[in-house]
């Protein structure tokens, strides 16, 4: 390599794209292939192999167990091939790559290829020939372990104040044992609903997921921790599964819901919950969940996986346009002709506040209510009703008086009524007392305002979902009934449905999306540059046609 180092600049993805862990330490080598350590103008050799050593690291740690599982952007690019190829200039896009973009790709490419031989015989991740593209070789499997080696800190600066940062954060556990990640935990944000949770400021506290058990019960024996700031609180520590156990019981979760011994990876979850859950219940908030959408892809489904942005390189085609097409209809195509519907009795899945709920096909109904999500206090109910009310005239009340833009409900003939915000967010004691203290008038009765029981808001927000399953189930039927009439849907081509040869999202024929590779987004070659190396990440999905 030339004394400066070749540098390409990078396409800008999606670079908002922010990791809140940290990934094990790679051991570096001096040489790739007999080729000496790049040059960087103004760096001596120690300060460019720690460059060298960074860059994998923090690569390493979006292929990790503890990241690929539950970030949604990253898998999604995963998914864009079936061999599971990134183009490393997408990921130098990153926010925590910005550092290593002025050194370039093929910088960066040395560095992983440095940390795959320092691994030996089973490397986390794989480079193209062309070193343009990097993918995870080993497959990607359910750990059992994570939720043992990890544990709750608190007793660092609330806020965003200056030394919370990750990097700073990781310093500190470093000195206890190797850790695999540091999760900041983050207060909700006010009036946003289930969308602003966990995005607002750091609390102040930490999970973190330590390599080894051995260490992890070590930091727990500790007597004390030494104070994060000289004039900060006592530090406070406790295992994970402690914690959570604490939590539950403070909130009346009873303890036989929670499931232990599964970690992220298995059940979803940045904070590293069981089931995704803030407490390791069974969540009614379900965050990304890699293996569930590999499951889904398993049986010929449509996954949740994150919308690619028109520039943003990939290797093969943006996620969205894999799976067009697919998971529309179910067909009868055994001899090749036909072209009959199946009536099928299997659950539709549809996204309700960030939630896949399963409905009856038919009917649109929620087949298991306890996993509508819901915000605590998010809908209040009120008594009292006159003859002949104006339901439109109440609203109008309302928006004047406390909730700008409700969400009414108010059968014909009923004595009262519900009302919530149209955003989902909690209805605050001063919201309240504020309808409480307007008096107000339905039908010429004044009403009584009162909160809802645990039991009638789930029945609330059940009645809603079910409105909204039963409008995807209409839409599912009226779609099927109109590919009825015009001939099975060969307007889509022979055999066009999912899986089918020629149409939309099929294999071969001018379809779009006919040939598997599809049409190139940047980022290399994908399988001519594999180096013959077997086997895409994640392991056994594969994202071409299914039939």
């Amino acid at each position: 390599m030339s004394d400066a180092v070749e540098t390409k600049q990078p396409e800008v993805g999606n670079g908002d794209v922010t990791m809140e862990t940290q990934p094990e330490a790679v051991q570096p080598l001096p040489k790739v292939n007999g080729m000496p350590l790049p040059t960087v103008e103004g760096k001596t050799e120690e300060e460019v192999q720690d460059l060298l050593t960074r860059s994998a690291k923090q690569i390493y740690f979006y292929f990790s167990d503890s990241n690929l599982p539950v970030d949604k952007f990253f898998f999604s690019l995963t998914v864009c091939n079936p061999e599971g190829w990134v183009p490393i200039k997408t990921i130098m896009t990153f926010k925590r790559m910005s550092e290593f973009q002025p050194l370039g790709v093929p910088f960066v490419a040395y560095a992983l290829r440095q940390a795959a031989l320092a691994e030996g015989k089973d490397p986390l991740v794989a480079i193209s020939e062309d070193g343009e593209n990097v993918r995870r070789k080993r497959p990607l499997e359910p750990s059992s372990t994570a939720w043992g080696r990890s544990v709750y800190v608190k007793g660092f600066p609330e806020g965003d104040e200056p030394g919370t940062e990750l990097e700073k954060l990781e310093e500190y556990f470093e000195q206890f044992g190797k850790i695999n990640a540091v999760r900041k935990r983050k207060a909700d944000l006010e009036g946003k609903g289930p969308k602003g949770k966990g995005k607002g400021k750091f609390k102040g506290s930490v999970f973190v997921e330590f390599t080894y058990q051995e260490e992890t019960d070590k930091f727990l024996a500790l007597e004390s921790l030494p104070k994060y700031t000289e004039d900060g609180p006592e530090m406070l520590k406790m295992s994970k599964e402690d914690y959570v156990t604490m939590k539950a019981k403070e909130k009346g979760i009873p303890t036989q819901e929670l499931r232990r011994g599964a970690t992220p990876s298995t059940e979803g979850g940045k904070d590293g919950g069981p089931s995704g859950g803030k407490f390791g219940r069974d969540s009614k908030n379900k965050k990304f969940n890699a293996f569930r959408e590999m499951e889904k892809m398993k049986r010929g489904g449509v996954p949740d996986l994150a919308k690619i942005s028109e520039g943003v390189a990939v290797v093969g085609k943006p996620v969205q346009e894999v799976f067009e097409g697919l998971g529309k209809r179910g067909r009868d195509d055994d001899e090749g002709k036909g072209k009959k519907f199946v009536k099928r009795s299997d659950p539709l899945e549809f996204d309700y506040k960030g939630v896949m709920l399963k409905i009856d096909r038919d009917t649109g109904k929620v087949i298991d209510p306890s996993q509508v999500p819901f915000e605590a206090n998010a809908a209040i109910k009120f008594t009292g009703a006159g003859e002949k009310p104006d339901w439109k005239d109440f609203k109008a009340q309302v928006i004047k008086v406390a909730i700008p833009t409700p969400f009414l409900a108010a059968p014909p003939g009923s004595n009262g009524g519900s009302v919530a915000k149209n955003d989902g967010s909690a209805i605050t004691d001063e919201e309240l007392q504020k309808l409480k203290d307007a008096k107000l008038l339905y039908g010429g009765v004044e009403v009584e305002w009162s909160r809802m029981t645990e039991e009638e808001a789930r029945a609330f927000w059940t009645t809603r979902a079910n409105f909204q399953g039963g409008n995807v189930a209409k839409e599912l039927k009226a779609k099927e009934a109109e590919e009825s009439q015009n001939g099975h849907g060969e307007r889509h081509g022979h055999r066009g449905g999912r899986g089918g040869r020629g149409g939309r999202g099929g294999r071969g024929g001018r379809g779009r999306g006919g040939n598997r590779g599809g049409k190139h987004h940047g980022g290399g070659r994908d399988r001519q540059n594999a180096g013959g190396e077997g086997g895409g990440m994640p392991p056994m999905v594969q994202t071409g046609s299914r039939e």
